[in-house]
């Protein structure tokens, strides 16, 4: 069993355990406090018809896609077709979400949440279609998050955290364009290079927004483990520069050149040199600025939130931390997490008795969820600025679990399609 194996294997035996420890405090703090006894048969059966409502809508794109294949229509049109479909119930889906909250709502803020729900859900889609290769499981993904209750806090809260929540999707697909490009052996292409660039900027970007520095260091370092069979580089020096050499030194430098680099180190460092180097620049900027901007002076208290002097790790006290925290994130749903937690770890279960491989995608997903929840924890962070990024994390988790369950094991050969 190679490192990259057992990386996995012990990430997601840390994730399974994780989310038992999420799921036992759910219930235990449920219980004492009577908050399953108190829904109503009402909220009970609003509840049941948002998940018949997402899996109707699934089933109606696919039987669209399979109407227009039947009808020979172009794969162009038909993918025209098919979007404006998704495009109309995305933005019935986004407007409902926020139901409750159209009363404060002003019409830009209105514009603002729904150009954003579309972004999100449709990067959504792009992730699990990346993994899965199958509509009907992407599209539901897409519907699950567009029709979920939004909540904030206040207005600069809610703008700053669905910004952030926009990036940090966008952030886990350029990741896994990034993982499919490393993949391909032998292309001699510097594609990756210009992906690595895209996702240092859009981590760099994040953490102005309230990711930590070190919460995607930390991702990132472990990625190198969890990864395998990539394609590598290699030094190359200049011919001008080796004619003007000696024999001798060129001889030295042939064997430089002839060392295999694998191209996920590259790619980590210029992620981390352009991460680092975008978080300098703008928080030195930003909190620099006065400014009697509402939402401006929020994302200054984000920054600050962040800093090292808030980092406060005690064992001792590191299990009631993270317990208040999971109290605080399952809050806003007790029953759609419950049902999430089980079901993942269903999927998780029959992953293990049925043999299945960990694969690199889901696993990556798993470490960001348990990175981004810790740096949570052991920063202060606002837990409810980070509940819609979490809250999507486990939603794609989910579905990835169960599109790894009907891809054989060996070949990676997809065995339902849907």
């Amino acid at each position: 069993m190679n490192i990259s194996r057992i990386s996995r294997s012990i990430i997601v035996a840390i994730f399974v355990v994780f989310i038992i420890f999420l799921g036992f405090i759910n219930i235990s703090n449920n219980l004492t406090n009577g908050n399953y006894t108190s829904y109503s048969i009402s909220s009970i059966l609003l509840r049941i018809s948002l998940i018949i409502a997402v899996m109707l809508l699934s089933f109606i794109y696919m039987y669209i896609k399979d109407k227009l294949y039947k009808k020979h229509v172009k794969k162009r049109l038909s993918y025209v077709y098919r979007y404006i479909y998704i495009i109309f119930v995305l933005l019935v889906s986004s407007i409902f979400s926020i139901r409750d909250l159209l009363s404060s709502f002003s019409d830009s803020m209105m514009l603002f949440s729904v150009v954003m729900s579309l972004i999100i859900a449709l990067t959504i889609k792009k992730i699990i279609f990346n993994v899965s290769k199958g509509d009907l499981l992407s599209v539901i993904g897409m519907f699950t998050y567009a029709i979920l209750p939004k909540t904030f806090i206040n207005k600069e809260a809610y703008i700053l955290s669905t910004l952030f929540t926009a990036i940090f999707v966008l952030a886990i697909f350029v990741f896994q364009k990034l993982i499919d490009e490393l993949k391909q052996k032998g292309i001699k292409t510097k594609k990756y290079l210009i992906e690595s660039l895209i996702l240092g900027t859009l981590l760099g970007i994040s953490t102005i927004f309230g990711a930590n520095v070190f919460l995607w260091c930390v991702v990132l370092i472990i990625a190198i483990f969890i990864t395998y069979n990539l394609d590598n580089t290699h030094i190359n020096f200049p011919k001008a520069f080796m004619a003007s050499l000696t024999q001798a030194r060129r001889e030295e430098l042939y064997k430089i050149e002839r060392i295999n680099i694998n191209k996920i180190f590259v790619s980590i460092l210029i992620a981390v040199i352009i991460l680092l180097v975008i978080n300098i620049i703008s928080v030195g900027i930003i909190t620099n600025i006065n400014s009697t901007n509402e939402i401006v002076n929020y994302l200054v208290m984000q920054i600050n939130e962040n800093a090292l002097s808030n980092f406060s790790f005690h064992p001792g006290i590191l299990i009631s931390q993270m317990k208040s925290v999971a109290i605080d994130f399952m809050s806003f749903g007790p029953l759609l997490y419950i049902l999430l937690f089980a079901y993942i770890l269903f999927m998780e279960i029959l992953a293990f008795c049925l043999r299945r491989r960990y694969d690199t995608k889901s696993t990556l997903m798993k470490v960001i969820f348990l990175a981004l929840f810790v740096s949570i924890v052991i920063f202060n962070l606002n837990i409810y600025y980070f509940t819609p990024a979490l809250t999507i994390l486990l939603i794609l988790i989910a579905i990835v679990n169960t599109s790894n369950i009907y891809l054989n094991r060996e070949e990676r050969i997809k065995m339902l399609v849907a």
